[in-house]
């Protein structure tokens, strides 16, 4: 049976508390590598122990085989169980047991026509969602589906305590972005993404990786099949095995493909839409994103798969793209909410000012004047220059409070850890939009107050 973390036990118990304060749906978020399958095996082993059945529902079957497994280990009667994917479960509504819970994984698809057809059908069940990313590309949220949210630990906290590994992240962009454009759902096309990355790329992949990387495992992400065949082929010709699936792999190859690459054997697995949500290697340690996408979902599904928890472990997030453009980096804090979300304007970035270091292509605070990985002074333009120089002028005239974007690029990228002074924790909470109690509390541990 699972030892869950304070954590992950101060999340069931919300949870639970939640529906017995009479929300008929709750959704929990967690960040992605935080263990939301624990969780989700105990809130299921708590309901079956006093003789309820849960209904587990999930849009892919390897997620439903993963459950599975992960029930079994927390010693969950599973004939109480029923774990199907949507459209297995929508097809056979008047023949399935009645549950007493139903469980929603990855619950910001659940606005599909398909999930309301089931939630409609038992409309009367408490229902519990979980996602990392409550967030969907056209704006929508999901406040039709759930009655209340439970918020889990940000992602530096989770870094801070070691349930989550830190990074390094890389880019050396190989995308001419004037060539993306979007489809009707608001991602880019494949077609676009094949003009704007080009044909000629894969040496540089695979350089890159044997500069910054050299014999880790790693997960490619590439938006095509063809592409994504062709990277692992360019690694293959450097002598680095690789290989690709896709959900069109035959089961048995892609059986063979992932026990190889959790075994170690198998050095860098390329894939297409596969390896996203709720995949768990927590022996890869790099990251290769080839897919540029306006999906903040994608994004952090993608980028932080190689950042589960390890004893000295640095993940290596590799950003060929420049996702980090549109959306800041991994741990960049979001303000999740149920409510619909403004539409981004054109051009218009979620994303901290930041840059790329020119010697080492990792990504900084756009105020470095040092880069923090290579220790390398940073060149900064005239322009840059200028910018700066107007700010520091503004602020002696009091005429920037602390949520100006100089102190959100100095403090929003400082890590509570970094904190020396009391200002410091001030404008961390100020430039994340925490409550100044937050500050007095980390000062407190710190011992910057002392009564």
């Amino acid at each position: 049976m699972y030892q869950l973390h304070p954590y992950q036990t101060k999340l069931v118990n919300q949870a639970r508390q939640a529906l017995a304060n009479g929300n008929k749906s709750v959704l929990l978020q967690s960040p992605a590598g935080s263990g939301k399958s624990v969780i989700i095996a105990e809130i299921v082993r708590l309901t079956v122990s006093k003789g309820g059945s849960v209904m587990f529902m999930v849009h892919r079957k390897e997620l439903a085989e993963q459950i599975t497994n992960s029930f079994r280990e927390n010693e969950v009667d599973l004939t109480r169980c029923t774990i199907l994917t949507v459209g297995k479960i929508a097809n056979r509504l008047k023949i399935l047991p009645h549950p007493a819970l139903i469980i929603t994984d990855e619950s910001h698809h659940s606005l599909a026509k398909t999930y309301r057809k089931i939630y409609d059908y038992y409309a009367g069940v408490p229902r519990l969602g979980f996602t990392a990313t409550p967030w969907r590309l056209n704006g929508k949220g999901l406040h039709d589906v759930y009655d209340d949210m439970v918020l889990g630990p940000s992602i530096d906290w989770l870094i801070e305590n070691h349930y989550l590994a830190p990074y390094k992240y890389f880019s050396v962009k190989l995308v001419n972005d004037e060539k993306l454009k979007k489809s009707s759902t608001g991602d880019y096309t494949n077609k676009s993404i094949d003009d704007a990355v080009g044909r000629t790329i894969f040496g540089d992949v695979v350089k890159t990786y044997q500069e910054k990387t050299p014999g880790q495992q790693a997960i490619v992400y590439a938006h095509s099949v063809e592409f994504s065949k062709e990277v692992a082929e360019a690694f293959r010709r450097a002598g680095i095995n690789a290989e690709h699936a896709d959900a069109k792999t035959p089961t048995a190859e892609r059986e063979r493909i992932m026990a190889n690459f959790k075994a170690g054997e198998l050095k860098v697995l390329c894939n297409v839409d596969l390896i996203s949500e709720g995949f768990n290697v927590p022996d890869c340690s790099v990251v290769i994103m080839l897919r540029p996408t306006e999906s903040l979902v994608l994004y952090i599904q993608q980028s932080m798969r190689s950042m589960r928890y390890r004893p000295n472990k640095t993940a290596t997030i590799i950003d060929h793209v420049a996702n980090y453009s549109r959306f800041g980096l991994p741990d960049d804090e979001h303000t999740w909410t149920l409510d619909d979300r403004k539409k981004r304007k054109k051009k218009e970035s979620d994303a901290v000012p930041i840059r790329t270091c020119e010697f080492c292509y990792a990504v900084i605070p756009a105020s470095s004047t040092v880069c923090p990985v290579c220790g390398k002074a940073i060149q900064r333009t005239e322009s840059e220059m200028e910018v700066d120089h107007e700010v520091r002028l503004e602020q002696i005239h009091g005429r920037l409070d602390m949520k100006s974007e100089y102190n959100s690029v100095r403090f929003g990228r400082m890590k509570p850890s970094e904190a020396q002074t009391m200002e410091d924790l001030y404008g961390i909470a100020k430039a994340r939009g925490y409550k100044s109690g937050w500050a007095w509390f980390q000062g407190k541990k710190k011992g910057l107050i002392k009564n």
